[in-house]
């Protein structure tokens, strides 16, 4: 129980900690603008990652859950959940698009690299695990997650220096939270399904633990390592790459490995769930559907990544939002139930 445990949270955690959130924009757009609030914020959001984590896990493995479709008709009613299906499946194309632009941004600011040679590789590596399936996406999930954070705590302990301070914004910091977890959990049901089912009552709890503890702890080190790092690094581009490239060294070498990492297992996870709607809604075989993904978002990588995270993402929260009441709600009414 528990290696399942820690195998569907490694997938869950690198399906979140994307090119956005690896970077810092993420962090400070959503948290760091409400200034002192901003922990408060990231706490409300990782409580709502291990709620959201629980849930999605304990409903699938209940029911028995084997499609996206079937598990968003087992939450919602039928044209709420087929208006999500496809709003979520055009979501799940854009975050694998904005990866393969984070992929060929990262080539060209790090390495001096063509920024079409950078999105290539990584659709490369992309097409070669999704076609092998989802025992490969949680192989890789489960090798370079653990880096993730072991790299992320290592940025976070270089950056020293006095903390910016930040005008805090006015609006709400707990509904900049469910935003956010909004949008970066659309996916979770998508990818699990296509996981191995567990009859373990306690695996659902266990996995929510972990992916929440993971989220809070790395959002609180980027927050803080940006904070250290003054003003520049909060109206940076990228505020944690800026963070990690003050304090240099050995520290912008592990910012680079997990910038990097972060952005394979997104992409990963959000083209096996585009990929599987391609599937199911056209009737596309495997390898049909992975030569369609990669040769859209090749397409797609020109929009630059900031403009994915700052205008797109955005733009998909309401289907988010509907899919996270409806986890919740559906889940705790099983709960009360006794279910």
């Amino acid at each position: 129980m528990l290696l399942k445990a820690v195998k569907k949270s490694c997938v869950f955690v690198g399906m979140v900690v994307g090119a956005g959130f690896a970077s810092g924009r993420e962090i400070t757009d959503y948290f760091l603008v409400f200034g002192n609030r901003w922990k408060a914020g990231t706490a409300a959001a990782g409580i709502l990652f291990f709620l959201v984590f629980w849930a999605v896990t304990e409903i699938i493995n209940k029911n028995g859950i084997n499609t996206y479709r079937e598990y968003l008709l087992t939450i919602m009613g039928e044209k709420t959940a087929i208006f999500t299906e496809w709003v979520s499946g055009l979501f799940f194309f854009a975050m694998f698009a904005a990866m393969t632009s984070a992929s060929g941004t990262a080539a060209r600011e790090m390495f001096g690299m063509k920024y079409a040679l950078g999105a290539g590789l990584l659709l490369a590596v992309c097409a070669a695990v999704m076609l092998k399936g989802m025992g490969a996406v949680e192989g890789i999930s489960v090798m370079l997650v653990p880096l993730l954070i072991a790299g992320t705590a290592a940025v976070g302990a270089c950056s020293r220096g006095e903390a910016a301070v930040i005008g805090g914004h006015g609006g709400s910091v707990l509904l900049s939270a469910v935003i956010y977890v909004s949008y970066n959990t659309i996916c979770s049901a998508s990818v699990l399904v296509q996981a191995e089912k567990s009859s373990k009552r306690t695996e659902g709890l266990l996995t929510g633990l972990l992916c929440g503890t993971a989220m809070t702890a790395m959002g609180l080190m980027i927050g803080n390592a940006v904070l250290q790092s003054g003003k520049e690094a909060v109206n940076a581009g990228l505020p944690f790459a800026y963070a990690a490239a003050k304090a240099g060294g050995f520290c912008n070498a592990a910012y680079i490995a997990v910038f990097l990492a972060s952005v394979l297992t997104t992409a990963v996870c959000d083209g096996m769930a585009a990929a599987d709607f391609l599937q199911k809604r056209f009737g596309m075989g495997k390898t049909r559907a992975v030569l369609a993904l990669t040769t859209g978002a090749a397409a797609l990588s020109a929009v630059s990544f900031e403009k994915f995270v700052t205008v797109i993402y955005p733009l998909f929260g309401l289907a988010g939002i509907l899919q996270l009441i409806c986890t919740l709600t559906y889940f705790f009414k099983i709960k009360k139930s006794g279910y």
